[in-house]
């Protein structure tokens, strides 16, 4: 089984984290408690293991999470964080969680906000029966470091006039505004464990055309990405960048509360057999 163990600063030493658990990497680990800036679990990063790999993840709402690999016995040092970093993982919104980073066998230096935690991982068969941690013990434990603003994650990006874009196709067409909003409403609003509505529900809802939805997502991914094929990434973005927020879910869901008291929501459900579970 793959192994992890991270540097804590309150223990002096390496300590294994549980495959079968999530290892918070909140305010206590990371600062001792010092930086009230950062989060308390479970609205900040975390370590977990999925299908046989440890991967980075983030529910933090305030501050960019990244991952840079590094040399075993290596002091930290933000400027090389900074400038290596493999894995960019931005804020979360709400309860939306970004895209994981799932990291390879060696060591790394994990940073939040002003703080970075080396971090080491063993997943060769070879490496079973041997040591997990660092051969040097004397790694301090978190760094401050200045918080980048311009590194970017590696994924395919968005083009540099997505935002323009969007904005203007939301401008030009409210309606998919508002169903985007409908579309993601749990994750506007906050709620555990987040899911887009169906789709036909929110055609149903707003008494939109059959494959209205389906169609607004096509058309954003192209303005996002030029491309289709983001389908997790497209909520992120909406989301982060203010494109959609609880003003625009609030213009929808009163727009559904008008057509439920026309009728049309039930001519709608008729017209596309949908019954609401």
């Amino acid at each position: 089984m793959s192994e992890l163990v991270i540097w804590s600063a309150a223990a002096g030493g390496w300590q294994k984290c549980p495959p079968d658990e999530i290892s918070w990497l909140d305010r206590s680990l990371l600062s001792g408690g010092s930086d009230l800036t950062l989060h308390r679990s479970p609205r900040c990063p975390g370590l977990r293991h999925v299908h046989h790999r440890w991967e980075l993840f983030s529910r933090d709402v305030s501050h960019l999470v990244y991952a840079a690999p590094t040399a075993p016995g290596t002091v930290p040092d933000h400027r090389e964080v900074e400038a290596a970093a493999r894995f960019v993982l931005p804020v979360a919104h709400g309860a939306f969680e970004p895209k994981p980073a799932r990291l390879d066998a060696g060591a790394w230096l994990i940073s939040v906000g002003k703080w970075v935690l080396p971090v080491r991982v063993s997943v060769a068969p070879g490496d079973r029966d041997g040591p997990t941690s660092p051969a040097a013990d004397d790694l301090p434990g978190t760094y401050e470091i200045h918080r980048p603003g311009d590194s970017a994650a590696r994924r395919k990006p968005p083009v540099a006039d997505a935002l323009p874009r969007v904005a203007r196709y939301f401008q030009r067409n409210p309606t998919a505004c508002l169903a985007m909003a409908y579309y993601y409403q749990d994750f506007i609003s906050g709620g555990l464990g987040p899911q887009p509505r169906p789709m036909d529900s929110v055609i149903v809802a707003l008494d939109l055309n059959k494959g209205a939805v389906s169609e607004y997502k096509k058309e954003l991914q192209r303005h996002i990405w030029n491309e289709q094929g983001h389908q997790r990434e497209l909520g992120e973005f909406l989301l982060v960048n203010g494109l959609i927020g609880a003003a625009d879910l609030g213009r929808a869901l009163q727009a559904a509360a008008a057509n439920e008291a026309a009728g049309r929501t039930g001519l709608a459900r008729e017209r596309l057999r949908y019954n609401k579970k």
